[in-house]
C-alpha cells in the first residue's frame, strides 16, 4: 500500500509564508509582443527603444505624473525657494548685524542657531515629501502601463508608505557621494551613477538596492551609463534655460528698483518680490525637466530588467 503524505500533518514541511512570485516568464502573455511592452524595451533596442518608452509614459500618464510631481516636487521647491529668500532678506538681518563704524559683521548665535535648526528640519520634511512623490509617480505609471490604473489617492498613499524606506536608503547613498566628492570629484561622479537606480530597485525589488544598483551598472555594458549621461545633458540644458529666464526677470526688477526707489525699504521689498516671482517661474519651467528625469531613470531600470526577462506585468506584480 503506497504512502500518501498528509499535507496538514505536523511532520511535513509547510509551504513558504508568502512574499514569493512566480518566475518572470509566467507573466509573459501568450502571443504578447515584447516590442510593444509599454515599460520594458526589448533587448538590443538601443537608445531608440528607451526614448520611445519615455514618450509613451508622457503620452499615457502625463496627467497623473504632472499632478503628483506638481504636488510633491513643485510646491516643496517653491516653499524652499520663497522661504529661503524671506529668511535670508529679513530674518538674516537680525542674525548678522553690521557695525557701521568699522564695517565688521557680528553674528548673533541666539538667532542663527534656531534658524539653522528649523531650516534643516523643514528641508528634511520636504525631502521626504519629494520621495513620496517619486514613489507615487512610479506606482501610477506602472499601474497605468499594466492596464490597472490607480487613483491619485491610491498612488499618493503608496508613495507615503514607501517614503521613509526610500529616505533610509538614500542616507548611505548621500554619505557615499559626499565622501567620494571630498576624496576626489571622479569617485563622487562614479557613486552618483552607481546608485542612480536605488529608487526603482527599492520600490520593485526591495532587496539590497545599493548593491543591486552597482551590479546593474557594471553588467549593463555601458547602457545605464549612457542613459544617465543623456539625462544629465538634457537636465543641464533645461537648467540653462531656467537660469536665463530668472536672470532676465531679476535684471528687469533690479533696474526698476534702483531707478525708482534706490537703497530704501521699498527698493528691497521690490527686489524681494522680483526674486520670488523669478523663483516660482523658474520652478514651473523646471517641471517638465523633472518629469523627464523621473521617466528616464525609471525606464533605464526597466530596460535592464528586460534583459532578465521581466515585463510590465511582472513589474506591476512586484510593486506592492
Amino acid at each position: 500500500m503506497s504512502y500518501t503524505p498528509d499535507p496538514y500533518g505536523p511532520a511535513d514541511p509547510s509551504a513558504p509564508a508568502g512574499g514569493y512570485l512566480p518566475p518572470q516568464s509566467a507573466f509573459v502573455q501568450a502571443g504578447g509582443d515584447p516590442y510593444n511592452d509599454p515599460l520594458v524595451a526589448p533587448p538590443h533596442a538601443g537608445v531608440g527603444g528607451w526614448f520611445n518608452r519615455i514618450g509613451g509614459v508622457f503620452r499615457h500618464s502625463w496627467r497623473s505624473t504632472l499632478t503628483i510631481i506638481a504636488l510633491t516636487q513643485l510646491l516643496p521647491a517653491i516653499v524652499l525657494g520663497v522661504g529661503g529668500l524671506f529668511v535670508g532678506v529679513y530674518v538674516g538681518l537680525e542674525a548678522f548685524q553690521t557695525d557701521p563704524a568699522n564695517g565688521t559683521v557680528d553674528i548673533d548665535p541666539a538667532v542663527l542657531l534656531p534658524l539653522l535648526g528649523a531650516g534643516l528640519a523643514v528641508i528634511l520634511a520636504l525631502y521626504v515629501v519629494q520621495l513620496a512623490g517619486y514613489a507615487a509617480a512610479t506606482h501610477s505609471v506602472t499601474r497605468q502601463a499594466a492596464g490597472t490604473p490607480a487613483s491619485l489617492g491610491e498612488s499618493l498613499g503608496y508613495g507615503f508608505r514607501r517614503s521613509l524606506g526610500l529616505f533610509g536608503w538614500y542616507i548611505p547613498v548621500a554619505l557615499m557621494i559626499a565622501v567620494g566628492a571630498l576624496a576626489c570629484l571622479l569617485p563622487g561622479f562614479y557613486f552618483i551613477a552607481a546608485t542612480a537606480l536605488v529608487g526603482p530597485i527599492f520600490l520593485y525589488e526591495r532587496i539590497n538596492p545599493i548593491g543591486r544598483s552597482f551590479k546593474m551598472l557594471h553588467n549593463s555594458g555601458g547602457r545605464v551609463l549612457g542613459r544617465l549621461a543623456l539625462i544629465l545633458l538634457i537636465t543641464i540644458g533645461g537648467g540653462f534655460a531656467v537660469s536665463a529666464v530668472q536672470a532676465v526677470i531679476e535684471l528687469a526688477v533690479n533696474g526698476v528698483s534702483s531707478e525708482a526707489f534706490g537703497p530704501t525699504a521699498n527698493g528691497v521689498a521690490l527686489i524681494t518680490v522680483g526674486a520670488i516671482v523669478s523663483t516660482v517661474i523658474g520652478t514651473v519651467i523646471q517641471l517638465p525637466v523633472t518629469m523627464f528625469q523621473f521617466a528616464g531613470i525609471l525606464l533605464a531600470y526597466t530596460e535592464q530588467r528586460g534583459y532578465e526577462g521581466a515585463t510590465t506585468a511582472h513589474l506591476n506584480a512586484e510593486l506592492r
